[in-house]
């Protein structure tokens, strides 16, 4: 036994001087729980020297002593679990949360692709609002993707503290179960004449033994899967080597026969010597790699930790399951100390399970939902909410391969903004998200709901039109109109203007690429073109840009030449479209809608001729070519019928006296009643001189000739033309009717305008209808008429309309 003992001795000083020289090499910190771990082995060491010459000298005098029992008998053994337990409490943990770090990397790769915000800052801006924790620039009311990580740990952390505290009484009972089991038995055993089988000082020092053991155990799992220290191997290694000094006593007790001590040396030896060594490697791994680690640095290994911990709790009930199973069948009563801390335990773990069973479905729909946020920001622009590039191509692809099945329209819109920069330089980046913000709006409202609006890049967006029966030439003529309209920016109204090219895919079998190089292709002539207007691919338009150009650019010359000739033969034509009563839906009214194909071009967009009318100063002659044809067209095909006509002129002639000379000889070539023409003055430009318009107007009313203002509710329109000009028939806007999801204030607007129109006695007919439910609230709010593709689109005079018979009938 001598070799056995001395090996103990010098394991023990090795693991004295390792966890010393450890903890002095790292800082305080770190190194608090060496320097007490050095002090409980040099303890322990103590103690077995001592033990070894008490052993030695009780040998020699032939003498026995309960102290050969086990090692606690002495001070050292007492002091060493103290402050093995002192040691351990002094682990550094680990502050770093995975939960809350791993939810960060998502969001910032989240953040990242979406694309970039107004003038070119797109990395940075998301690399500032990730550092300050500040939201992706998107509407109000959106949950910030860096938020995400407060929602895991919200929805793993509510339940944390419960569960750790009954994970802590599940382990607490059954230690208590039992050491009072061990007790007891220890205790109730009696030889047949009364006398103790052990004696009591005995017993208790063996129970001692045990408690330590499992205090030793409990406290090692703690450290390793609650507190998540920072050198886990260190740590496992240090408590695994503290375990197995512990079990030296407890060996000790349990096999020493008859005092000579050499069933428990030869068992307890080994125990003692592989404990301290553990100990030390401990201690060398910490001295030698504690220096490079960082305390906020989680280690990967934790999650064998976090495993652990799960399963301390369950191990624990399992045993005191079966330790008083085995006392039941041997035929051992349990006391009512038993009976109730075993229930309690099955209550608390029957509670536990109940509370992880919530925290996981609260973590699943929050990880559900996650989910479904990281998909749409994946394939959407932060800043517009609209879809990105990515999701577009992807949704464009799709519809070309429908297309060669069913047979469906597929047409590209691409829309670029002219002069951004200049917003951007002179009001600053916020006030130019504003602004594609509300473009982004504005396109929504342009399309169908079925249709993609996306933005592309800095100020650049495009548009699918997946089949519908409206023509692709109409829907980007809306959008080139709508992006007209001046945007509130900065406390300024600022004029917007974008170049748009349009792409129809037709029957052919065109690729995506293909498309997409065809649309930015007629988005570069629409800017080469003087910028502000629409051009529509036509084959040839890339191959030969030059004659192409040409042809743009003398668009106005075009079009000034075909009025001189007029008519048919110059590709004029008038559409109607019928404007009805709400309530029951027969026509009161027809608009005239002029329609061109210039010869060599094709069908030019009603938007794109008339600005290049307004721009040459012809759009007078282009007025009264209309009116005087949509005049006689309707004198002859109705001439016996109450049925209206609106005919538009151009805002910048209202306060021109030749609209008065043109509405009387229109009238007179025509002979059509005066009474059933209402003349629309259009926002193409704005009312500057409302005095001299109020003038000319109230001329034209003397003929009997009504007066409508057009697209109330957006862009030029104010509050003043409505005050001082004589107006009969207010035109809402399709803006108006359209809302966005929230909508409220256009809603309230939608009434107010309602209203004031009704207040001045002025008919009220809302434009751009298509759905049956907008139908009911107009018709709530008083809206008398109304004009849109539900009831007709725009076409030539060719069918009766119901209630007005031609003329022959």
């Amino acid at each position: 036994m001598t070799l056995v003992d001395a090996a103990v001795i010098v394991a023990g000083l090795a693991a004295t001087l390792s966890c010393g020289w450890a903890g002095r090499r790292l800082d305080r910190a770190r190194g608090r729980w060496l320097v007490w771990l050095s002090l409980a082995l040099s303890s322990w060491t103590v103690a077995q020297v001592a033990g070894v010459l008490h052993r030695w000298e009780r040998a020699s005098a032939g003498r026995r002593t309960i102290a050969e029992v086990g090692y606690l008998a002495d001070a050292g053994q007492c002091a060493m679990p103290v402050l093995a337990l002192v040691a351990l409490a002094a682990v550094p943990a680990s502050r770093a949360r995975r939960s809350g770090d791993r939810a960060t990397v998502l969001a910032a790769a989240v953040v990242a692709p979406a694309g970039s915000t107004a003038g070119g800052r797109g990395r940075d801006d998301r690399r500032r609002r990730l550092a300050t924790g500040a939201p992706p620039a998107v509407s109000a009311g959106l949950v910030g993707v860096a938020d995400w990580g407060g929602r895991f740990r919200a929805a793993r952390g509510l339940p944390g503290l419960p569960v750790l505290a009954l994970d802590e009484m599940i382990l607490a009972g059954s230690l208590f179960l039992l050491t009072w089991s061990g007790l007891l038995a220890g205790l109730g055993s009696t030889d047949l004449d009364g006398s103790l089988g052990r004696s009591a000082t005995g017993h208790l020092v063996a129970v001692a033994h045990v408690l330590v053991v499992l205090v030793m155990v409990l406290a090692v799992l703690h450290v390793a899967g609650f507190r998540q220290p920072v050198d886990l191997p260190a740590v496992v290694a240090a408590g695994t080597g503290l375990v197995f000094l512990a079990l030296v006593g407890l060996l000790c007790t349990h096999l020493d026969d008859d005092g000579g001590g050499r069933g428990a040396g030869s068992v307890s030896g080994p125990a003692a010597v592989l404990g301290a060594l553990l100990v030390m490697l401990a201690a060398v791994r910490a001295g030698w790699t504690g220096q490079g680690r960082r305390a906020q640095d989680p280690d990967p290994r934790a999650e064998l930790a976090a495993w652990l911990r799960l399963a301390a709790p369950y191990l624990a009930v399992a045993g005191v399951a079966a330790f008083l199973l085995g006392r039941s069948r041997g035929g051992i009563a349990l006391d009512p100390v038993e009976i109730a801390v075993g229930a309690v335990l099955v209550a608390a773990v029957f509670i536990r399970q109940m509370l992880a069973l919530r925290a996981n479905q609260r973590l699943a729909t929050v990880l559900g939902d996650t989910e479904r946020e990281t998909r749409h920001w994946i394939s959407h622009d932060p800043l517009t909410e609209l879809a990105n590039r990515g999701l577009f191509h992807q949704r464009l692809a799709t519809a070309l391969a429908a297309s060669r099945h069913d047979g469906r329209d597929v047409a590209v819109v691409y829309c670029d903004l002219d002069d951004f920069r200049v917003i951007n330089d002179s009001l600053g980046h916020a006030a130019g998200d504003h602004l594609l913000r509300a473009v982004g709006q504005r396109l929504r409202h342009c399309v169908r709901t079925t249709d993609t609006v996306a933005r592309l890049g800095s100020d650049e967006f495009a548009l699918l039109l997946d089949g519908g029966q409206e023509l692709p030439e109409q829907v980007a003529e809306r959008v080139l109109t709508a992006l007209r309209q001046p945007v509130a920016v900065g406390g300024h109204h600022w004029p917007v203007r974008a170049s748009v090219g349009l792409v129809v895919a037709g029957r052919t079998q065109v690729t995506t690429e293909a498309l997409l190089r065809r649309a930015d292709t007629a988005l570069h002539a629409a800017k080469q073109t003087g910028k502000n207007r629409l051009v529509v691919y036509r084959p040839g338009l890339g191959a030969t840009p030059g004659a192409q150009l040409v042809a743009g650019t003398h668009l106005a010359d075009a079009l000034a030449t075909a009025l001189r000739r007029g008519g048919w033969s110059a590709g004029f034509a008038v559409h109607y479209q019928p404007i009805v009563g709400l309530r029951d839906r027969m026509p009161v009214a027809l608009e005239a809608l002029a329609r061109w194909t210039a010869p060599g071009r094709g069908p030019v967009p009603p938007g794109t001729f008339v600005a290049a009318a307004e721009s040459s100063g012809i759009v007078g002659t282009l007025d009264d070519m209309i009116l005087g044809q949509a005049c006689a067209e309707i004198a002859v095909a109705y001439p016996d019928s109450a049925l209206r006509l609106h005919v538009n002129v151009s805002a910048s002639r209202v306060a021109d006296t030749t609209l008065l000379d043109s509405v009387a000889r229109a009238l007179a070539t025509s002979r059509l009643d005066p009474r059933r023409l209402v003349v629309e003055i259009t926002e193409t430009s704005r009312l500057n001189d409302l005095d001299g318009a109020r003038e000319v107007l109230e001329e034209v009313r003397a003929l009997g000739v009504a007066v409508a203002l057009d697209d109330v509710g957006a862009g030029h329109s104010t509050l003043a033309a409505l005050h001082l000009l004589p107006i009969d028939v207010v035109k809402l806007d399709r803006t108006l009717l359209d809302p966005p999801p929230d909508g409220g204030r256009v809603a309230a607007l939608r009434r107010s305008m309602i209203n004031l129109a009704h207040a001045l006695g002025a008919v009220v007919v809302a434009e751009g209808i298509e759905r049956e439910g907008q139908i009911a609230e107009l018709e709530e709010l008083g809206c008398e008429l109304g004009q849109g593709f539900l009831f007709a689109r725009p076409g030539p005079l060719r069918s009766p309309l119901p209630g007005h018979a031609p003329a022959g009938d």
